[in-house]
């Protein structure tokens, strides 16, 4: 049985299980985890014990009936209540499961409760099935990992003063889109210099000057799955407090994945690479979790922080990324994504290296 049939079995159970009479799906990355249908946000999905229906209009009738061959396709506006009223009246459903997570409150207003049906909400329902990634969905989010990574091997001779960050920004998109990505998993983070202290600092119109460190977090979307890696580089020497930066990080990074040990919580892993920093003199200037988990989304389950008690299982992705942001000096993040194997850590961002590199 193939991912796509596993994945709406499991949601078939759910419904048994829960005395529904079928689901119905709305959220884009949902649909495609169940259907394979990438016209990402214009379909909705209704899962019955018997049957599966997919719902989308004229632009993607084509589209659909190729990636979703398992899904009866009905044609229409997916966003009409009427629509989906009258499929769901044709197979008895009148109990049914939606994601109250993923709805606004004016769509459950009037798009759901139009539906003349006892409307159940699934909860997290999605984010436990997405939790645990097959072998496949390691594999497609380790090709991720290495077509960004090797996107960023080629524009790092662009990296150079007189340069601006949106730039480079604008290169790594192109050299990931090129080489097969459908788009960068996020708006890419480059961040030079003093601007280096805002640990989400979005590419802008800085121009990169001699000295500066340079912190670029981005990934490509790939496959359906996202990847996410940081890397902190430097375009001539830097000072002798950014290199004790970086180095502090570094280590910090290499402890929480060599310290790592089956049964460990978020927040026992995440205390590892704080305590290593604390203990630098920097706790202050780490401000953020160590890691997110990540799959079609770029920030999903499971949490790796301070307050997680969630168990880390094998089959889980998620980063790795401890950073350290001092106002008015600059900053460095390094975040590599790592799944769980045989007990240990497996890191999936295979390249660049993590030593500090002066471009």
């Amino acid at each position: 049985m193939d991912n796509i049939n596993m994945r709406v079995e499991k949601v078939r159970e759910y419904i048994k299980e829960k005395g529904l009479d079928g689901v119905i799906v709305s959220s884009w990355q949902n649909v495609w985890y169940l259907s394979g249908f990438t016209g990402y946000g214009d379909a909705a999905l209704l899962v019955t014990v018997e049957s599966a229906f997919i719902i989308t209009d004229s632009r993607y009738y084509v589209q659909a009936a190729e990636q979703s061959p398992d899904f009866e396709l009905v044609k229409g506006n997916c966003a009409s209540s009427k629509l989906m009223k009258d499929l769901m009246e044709k197979n008895s459903v009148k109990r049914v499961g939606y994601e109250n997570l993923a709805v606004l409150y004016s769509d459950y207003c009037g798009y759901y409760k139009a539906l003349d049906a006892v409307l159940c909400e699934i909860g997290d329902l999605f984010d436990r099935l997405r939790l645990i990634k097959s072998a496949e969905e390691i594999s497609a989010v380790e090709s991720s990992c290495d077509l960004a990574s090797d996107a960023l091997i080629r524009i790092l001779p662009e990296i150079k003063p007189g340069k601006t960050e949106i730039e480079i920004a604008a290169l790594l998109e192109y050299e990931m889109r090129v080489a097969g990505a459908e788009k960068p998993s996020f708006d890419t983070i480059i961040a030079s210099g003093i601007r280096g202290s805002m640990p989400h600092g979005t590419a802008g119109k800085k121009i990169i000057e001699p000295g500066d460190g340079v912190t670029i977090d981005f990934g490509a979307f790939y496959g359906g799955f996202c990847s996410d890696m940081t890397r902190t580089f430097f375009v001539g020497e830097p000072s002798g407090e950014m290199r004790r930066i970086y180095n502090v990080v570094m280590e910090a990074q290499q402890k929480a994945i060599d310290e790592f040990r089956y049964g460990m919580t978020g927040k026992e892993l995440d205390k590892i690479a704080r305590d290593c920093i604390t203990f630098a003199g920097y706790g202050e200037y780490f401000g953020h979790s160590l890691g997110h988990g990540v799959g079609i989304n770029i920030h999903e389950s499971p949490a790796v922080s301070p307050g997680s008690d969630t168990v880390l299982e094998p089959g889980m992705i998620f980063s790795i990324e401890p950073g350290v942001y001092v106002p008015n000096i600059g900053g460095v993040r390094i975040e590599d994504l790592v799944t769980i194997e045989n007990g240990k850590l497996r890191v999936l961002t295979k390249r660049p290296g993590k030593q500090l590199t002066v471009l």
